[in-house]
């Protein structure tokens, strides 16, 4: 199987350098195991340069061919507007909940339109039916949608390598762009994170924005099935503890200890960024001196801070603030032979960096956000007696609790931190350790990417037979066979017409009465409306047709012709004054709620109310009603935006089956809830069941909405009228 990876920048730089840390270098363990089962690669990406036209065709066949990159073309001006504007002016300080540095530009946005539209053209001409498409964070957050517009059934991951922000942070983006941005994502068979809470922030955030629900983290969008779920990233365990044990490491390591005097080393690394509270940092360690000054002399704080976006202002600032603090704490602590802080303005090789890691006592990790920071994990797995403190705004926070966890604002509480894991007994430091590297180990960076592919996969297949349902209303398998009579069962809203925002507004088209007096007055045609609609609706507006009318879900049937009801079960009614009055406490509660009594059931509707209200009360509601209905002579069934109570003895299923004759006939079923499931699966094998939306169905086949189910009875007309002509 080829997997195509895809992410901004390329594992290798424009010249062919490998690219230092970053996606390349943690998922490399994972691609040579990939690779060693037969697999192939192929990684798209920007090569960080932008190439003259002229030399473009030759630089990416000598990329692919030396390195299996296929290099994306990005003008210089557009990358730059692309990258450094709405990816890191507007995407990277919102989703870290940094409010104030954001910016918000129609045209920024616009270069980050025409960038995914580059890599989606860029994969398209590269891609094979069956190959895998792993897209990788926000940078191409649109790139799903586009390729899925392409290639239906293209089989897709995506995976958000920062965090994502609650609804509330989110919501601070205009609409016209995070509506583009989340119908993107929707594109792809799976959304991974790296935490449950930003699995459910996202999921939360398609409720208020886009109005969509999900099932059990599973969303039905636009006639596509996507899975989301938290993967934490896990990192190559084997090579860093390997590598640790060495003899090579331990000499790097010692060569260390005698250049700092056996001094306690605490140690921080980071890259250059606002997120990473490297100052803060700083702070809580000028702090820790101040109140604890028995260690004045006595450790050493090794700063690692790793040049990003030199050429950005801001950052040349915060570059500036943390050269002063550092000159400040080693000015005002530091003696002739004790400089508290040494700072190292560079990135370190991984052969160099494990030493530090190994010889650390106190390994500080306090981003005021972070996706994930595999640098904890990189620590631990190196380390022989050293204490995590790690920041709870840290996605890795959820996997290692075990470590000393500060608030990364609470400069007091990074100071005592300090101190409580410095001072910490080796036994316990270790006993901790274990715990967390156990499970680190369980979830290495190859356990964590085949998870995905295998989650992917299940959806794709899902996905597959999703689309295998859907079906032209224009298709000859939905015409009648032989010369049998036909008969159609119809359920009302979502069916024949659109859900509207209130039930009475929901009225039968024109074109929707004149294309059933078009079918009636054909031969041997006869048509049913089993609805959850209430007698009075359904007889005031197709009364005058002979046509079968079932009200309330099957408790009330009007034949064709006949002026009259009749019941098609007997009840009591006793349990509907208690619930009528239960439902009517949550309309209190609920805005934009209200709730309709009929003759045997109780709707109470929340698809005017405000979504995450709407839907948590609806929960509520299903819970406690469930709980009590069990020998109450009721059910309770949710439905579209509807929590629906009825007695017993009542459904669709059953309602149907009364009203078919025992003859040998066409019969076609449409309906798009829950409710018209109990339809699909009473009726006879050869009926043509057809489900109209997005969720899981019994149904054989699938329309979109409710226009494909007029555009299939104009179709029946004329195949019917025109085989009537036939000599």
């Amino acid at each position: 199987m080829r997997l195509i990876l895809v992410s901004n920048r390329l594992p290798v730089q424009w010249d062919g350098t490998p690219s230092v840390g970053g996606l390349a270098t943690g998922l490399s363990s994972f691609l040579s195991h990939w690779k060693s089962q037969g697999n192939e690669v192929l990684w798209v990406g920007w090569p960080g340069k932008s190439i003259p036209e002229k030399e473009q065709k030759k630089y990416s066949e000598q990329m692919e061919k030396e390195y299996g990159t296929i290099p994306v073309f990005l003008k210089q001006k557009l990358a730059d507007s692309f990258y450094n504007g709405f990816c890191n002016k507007t995407i990277w300080p919102l989703f870290h909940y940094f409010t104030a540095h954001c910016e918000y530009s129609d045209l920024t946005f616009q270069s980050y339109e025409e960038a995914n539209e580059e890599f989606a053209q860029t994969v398209a001409k590269i891609y094979q039916p069956g190959d895998w498409v792993w897209v990788h964070d926000y940078h191409l957050f649109l790139l799903p949608g586009l390729l899925r517009n392409f290639f239906p059934n293209i089989f897709i991951s995506f995976f958000l390598h920062i965090p994502f922000p609650t609804f509330e942070i989110f919501r601070l983006m205009p609409e016209r762009f995070r509506t583009k941005i989340l119908n993107g994502l929707l594109g792809s068979d799976l959304i991974g994170f790296h935490t449950q809470s930003y699995t459910q922030y996202f999921l939360r955030t398609l409720l208020r924005c886009l109005g969509i629900e999900n099932e059990r983290g599973v969303v039905y969008h636009q006639n596509h099935l996507t899975k989301t779920g938290a993967f934490p990233m896990g990192i190559n365990v084997e090579q860093f503890s390997n590598y640790a044990k060495s003899k090579e490491c331990a000499e790097i390591a010692n060569s260390i200890n005698r250049n700092h005097k056996d001094l306690k080393q605490i140690l921080s690394v980071d890259r250059l960024d606002y997120t990473k509270g490297v100052l803060q940092r700083l702070n809580a360690f000028d702090l820790f001196l101040k109140e604890n000054p028995h260690w004045i002399r006595k450790c050493k704080f090794v700063l690692v801070l790793v040049p990003s976006r030199t050429d950005v202002s801001s950052y040349q600032s915060m570059k500036r603030a943390i050269d002063e603090k550092v000159g400040s704490i080693n000015g005002i602590y530091g003696t002739l032979d004790w400089t508290p802080i040494l700072y190292q303005y560079k990135g370190f090789p991984f052969e160099e960096l494990v030493p530090l890691y190994k010889n650390t006592h106190v390994m500080l990790v306090t981003p005021f956000r972070d996706g994930m920071n595999l640098v904890a994990k990189e620590f631990l797995v190196s380390q022989d007696s050293g204490m995590l403190v790690l920041s709870e705004m840290a996605g890795a926070s959820a996997e290692l609790p075990e470590a000393i966890l500060v608030n990364p604002n609470d400069l007091k509480s990074i100071s005592e931190a300090i101190r409580e894991a410095i001072e910490m007994p080796k036994e316990e430091i270790q006993n901790r350790n274990q715990i967390m590297i156990k499970r680190l180990s369980e979830n290495s960076v190859k356990d964590w990417a085949e998870k995905i592919f295998h989650e992917t996969e299940e959806a794709a297949t899902k996905n597959l037979s999703f689309q295998t349902k859907s079906i032209s209303p224009n298709s000859e398998q939905l015409l009648p066979n032989a010369n049998k009579p036909i008969f159609i069962i119809f359920d009302y809203d979502g069916t024949l017409v659109p859900f509207q925002s209130l039930p009475h507004l929901a009225i039968p088209y024109p074109e929707l009465i004149e294309n059933f007096k078009k079918l009636l007055s054909l031969k041997n045609v006869t048509i049913a409306i089993i609805s959850g609609r209430d007698r009075t609706f359904l007889e005031n507006h197709f009364g005058d047709f002979p046509i079968h009318l079932v009200a309330e879900h099957g408790a009330w049937h009007k034949p064709p012709n006949i002026q009259n009801w009749n019941s098609l079960f007997t009840s009591s009614g006793e349990w509907k004054s208690q619930i009528l009055n239960h439902l009517n406490e949550f309309t209190k509660r609920v805005p934009g709620s209200f709730t309709e009594e009929k003759d045997f059931s109780l709707v109470w509707h929340f698809r005017n109310a405000d979504p995450d209200i709407g839907l948590n009360a609806a929960r509520e509601m299903l819970d406690e009603l469930s709980q009590v209905s069990s020998n109450s002579g009721f059910f309770v069934q949710r439905g579209n935006k509807i929590i629906e109570v009825r007695e017993y003895g009542t459904g669709k299923g059953k309602a149907a089956l009364k009203i078919l004759p025992n003859d040998d006939m066409n019969i076609f079923i449409f309906g798009d809830d829950a409710t018209d499931e109990d339809m699909f699966r009473e009726m006879p094998e050869p009926a043509i069941t057809v489900k109209i939306g997005k969720s899981e169905t019994m149904a054989k086949y699938r329309f979109k909405s409710p226009n494909e189910v007029q555009i299939w009875i104009k179709n029946l007309i004329n195949y019917l009228e025109g085989k009537n002509e036939t000599p």
